[in-house]
């Protein structure tokens, strides 16, 4: 799966994490919640695949049920034997209990890296069509790639999505080939494992084929869309309600599943949990892209010039705390200033900067003693695209940044009057006008 910029203001801070690596010059993180997903899945494979897959000699997992049947089936009539005299006396040898653990840690890390195979994939044709990358982050339900804009034509759009699942494709295949062609001359443990590896790569590229926006899929779906309808929003909300109906899906299988589990064979497992919170994510997912889709689209034609507040109440670095706090602070509650010196910014002076001054030298020091710079990279210009800036005061958590042109202050944008313009062109319904210029 991978997220345009459209997504990328409601990805749930999936550009944060730990940086791990650095590949064909995309930064690859993991994210928190990614340790979940490690200690379940090793967990789950330790004792509860890698047994049975034992059972069938590194064969499908499945297949060790038959084994589990006749060791139950003889058990009943010698109840009084243990576990291991039932297996001795079948001519069953089981491996070690501490290659299942060392396996699943291995087929853990091995699912991490064909998730990561898959995302890279996106990334090198995203970068190739001409549309930046800024990483790739790992997190609980797979790994997204994070991209800096939306593709600009339905062409581009589908090959970036079918990138991922055509690299998920060839891993399994190459498995399945290794596995069919050398099996026999492999031990059970390998053998197990490049199994393993076929039936999770198959399953990636079946699950992100299913057409829900925002699976791979559900981008085929709106790129196909996306060229028939020559609509971008239209598409978009066609294949982002795919992707609710499928997440919903879901989360039904998932709540019939464990209501069978209670009531019948009363044996709880993780699978209905995972199908839970899977519907879920996939309903948030597709509801949170749409969104921001639209979003963009309110964004069309809008610049900072649009918004910018060009009555500004700065100040002169030669004024004292004191006086800051008593005639500005007080007097036009705003919580920072821009300082100016000689019609030029010199930088910003906020509650912040002045808490860090003890208040007993507040009638000593000025601001130019307790200010603090404005980084190159928050500053914008007139001329700058509104939704840009809009999404750099997200990301920053900013409320407001100073506008500049030639060095000199030319206003303020906040985030406040940017919400109101694109809450008044949304009510007014016409996305095209471009507010006063």
């Amino acid at each position: 799966m991978y997220r345009g910029r459209a997504g990328h203001m409601a990805d749930g801070g999936l550009g944060s994490g730990w940086r791990i690596a650095r590949i064909f010059g995309i930064t690859v993180r993991i994210h928190a919640s990614w340790i979940v997903i490690f200690f379940l899945l090793t967990y789950s494979l330790a004792s509860e695949v890698l047994p049975l897959s034992d059972l069938a000699g590194g064969g499908p997992w499945w297949e060790g049920s038959d084994s589990l049947r006749r060791m139950a089936a003889y058990r009943q009539y010698h109840p009084g034997m243990s576990l291991q005299g039932v297996e001795d006396a079948l001519g069953i040898e089981r491996w070690p209990e501490w290659h299942y653990w060392l396996l699943a840690v291995i087929g853990t890390l091995g699912l991490f890296v064909c998730v990561l195979a898959h995302e890279i994939a996106h990334s090198i044709v995203a970068r190739e069509a001409g549309i930046p990358v800024e990483g790739i982050t790992l997190f609980l339900f797979g790994g997204v790639s994070r991209l800096k804009e939306e593709a600009q034509t339905p062409g581009v759009e589908f090959r970036v999505a079918a990138a991922g699942p055509l690299m998920s494709l060839a891993i399994g295949l190459a498995c399945g080939v290794l596995y069919y062609g050398a099996g026999p001359s492999l031990p059970p443990q390998a053998r197990a494992l490049l199994y393993y590896f076929l039936f999770i790569n198959l399953g990636l590229v079946v699950f992100n084929l299913l057409p829900g926006f925002p699976l791979d899929g559900g981008r085929l779906l709106r790129a196909i869309l996306w060229k028939r309808y020559q609509s971008l929003t239209r598409a978009t909300a066609a294949a982002a309600w795919w992707g609710k109906a499928i997440g919903a899906g879901f989360v039904a299988i998932g709540l019939v599943e464990f209501w069978v589990e209670f009531t019948v064979t009363r044996d709880l497992s993780l699978g209905p949990l995972w199908l839970v919170l899977i519907g879920l994510f996939l309903r948030n997912a597709a509801k949170a892209s749409h969104q921001q889709v639209t979003l963009r689209a309110s964004f069309a034609g809008l610049t900072v010039r649009d918004v910018i507040q060009q009555n500004v109440v700065a100040v002169s670095p030669e004024v004292t705390l004191e006086q800051l706090v008593d005639h500005y602070f007080y007097t036009y509650r705003f919580r920072s200033f821009p300082v100016l010196e000689a019609d030029r910014l010199a930088g910003m002076i906020g509650l912040k900067d002045v808490q860090a001054v003890p208040r007993t030298e507040w009638a000593a020091r000025t601001v130019r003693d307790a200010m603090h710079q404005v980084r190159e990279e928050n500053l914008v210009r007139p001329g700058d695209d509104l939704a840009s800036v809009f999404r750099k005061m997200m990301e920053e958590d900013k409320g407001h940044l100073p506008v500049v042109e030639d060095g000199r202050l030319r206003g303020m944008v906040t985030r406040h009057d940017i919400m109101t313009l694109l809450q008044i062109r949304t009510d007014l319904g016409d996305a095209a006008r471009t507010g006063r210029r």
